[in-house]
């Protein structure tokens, strides 16, 4: 729970911003604060205190790079890498967990002996799962942002993002219809060279055609998606990528912003730093990839090393809320 005290600053203006209204207090020196000052009410200090105490992340858009994001980030988990791993170990189980209601639900629609029943079952089963992965991940999120600010795990955190279910929950949803939008038009696109391509080969397939005719048919099709393919990668890309940020910005406020305003923040953050998080993103990987390699052993921590680079990544591009109202006016 904050300590800031929102009752004692009505009608006070900030300390640092005198032209906006205060909203709290500094839980060290006592000072108003703002909006921005406490981060929407998420720190109990103020932006000089965070400082003082080191609670302050030392990178950020102006001065980050892959190397300076490095060196922070192993910093930090060579300080707490046994509880980062816990943490991570814990999301597993949960996460395993959650598959397991979908084989449940699956089993009793398969004893019930009705389809509908069992398609229903595991429709809500999937969902059930999802959203229970997808805060444990919001809650993952949150221990590594304390971590990268000097704190301490704190496993019980991996639990703290529960209250978002419902915005979760909308927010994925919008950036299903996002991604399933593109996925749209490449069938669409898809469906119109195979057509095309069919009616310009003058190619027909008989009852039992041979492989020589399947693969002189298939040849010009492939050749056409794969040129689509090759024409949308880039705006897909472009598209997509702000989306890597969607789940950060969930987890950092304790209230989270509408929908809307999730994809607006994830999309000012990644503005002009969209290779810089596919880099990111690439290495993370590794990271996890080079862990299963040490005997399997090393996946655990490896997978606490990544979550802690997209964190700190996400805590580097935040773009200042003044700023993503400029990027997002109206």
């Amino acid at each position: 729970m904050s300590d800031v005290d929102f009752g004692r600053a009505m009608g006070a203006s900030c300390a640092l911003h005198p032209g906006r209204e205060a909203t709290g207090t500094c839980a060290r020196c006592g000072n108003f604060t703002c909006d921005a000052c406490s981060l929407n009410g998420t720190s109990p200090r103020c932006p000089t205190c965070r400082e003082r105490s080191g609670a302050t992340f030392p990178l950020d858009r102006e001065t980050w790079t892959f190397s300076k994001l490095w060196d922070v980030c192993w910093a930090a988990f060579q300080r707490e890498w046994g509880m980062l791993s816990l943490a991570v170990l814990i999301y597993i189980g949960v996460s395993l967990g959650a598959q397991l209601m979908i084989n449940v639900a699956t089993g009793i629609g398969a004893a019930l002996d009705s389809g509908i029943v069992a398609a229903v079952l595991s429709l809500v089963a999937l969902v059930a799962q999802q959203l229970v992965q997808g805060l444990v991940q919001l809650g993952l999120l949150r221990v590594c942002f304390d971590v990268l600010h000097g704190g301490r795990v704190d496993v019980a955190r991996l639990f703290s993002q529960m209250h978002k279910a419902v915005p979760y929950a909308l927010t994925m949803l919008l950036v299903f219809a996002i991604v399933l939008v593109p996925l749209i038009i490449l069938g669409v696109l898809g469906f119109l060279a195979v057509l095309g391509t069919g009616l310009l080969s003058g190619i027909h397939l008989g009852a039992d055609p041979s492989p020589g005719q399947v693969f002189d048919a298939l040849v010009p099709i492939m050749g056409v998606l794969g040129l689509a393919a090759l024409v949308l990668v880039v705006p897909l890309t472009y598209l997509l990528l702000p989306l890597y940020l969607v789940q950060p910005e969930l987890a950092y406020d304790d209230v989270p912003p509408s929908p809307v305003e999730v994809l607006r923040r994830s999309w000012a953050a990644a503005r002009g730093q969209r290779l810089s998080i596919l880099g990111v993103g690439f290495m993370a990987g590794l990271v996890m990839l080079a862990g299963f390699f040490v005997c399997c052993v090393g996946v655990i921590p490896g997978m606490a090393l990544a979550q802690l680079l997209i964190a700190g990544m996400f805590l580097a591009l935040r773009a200042p809320r003044d700023e993503a109202a400029e990027s997002f006016p109206g």
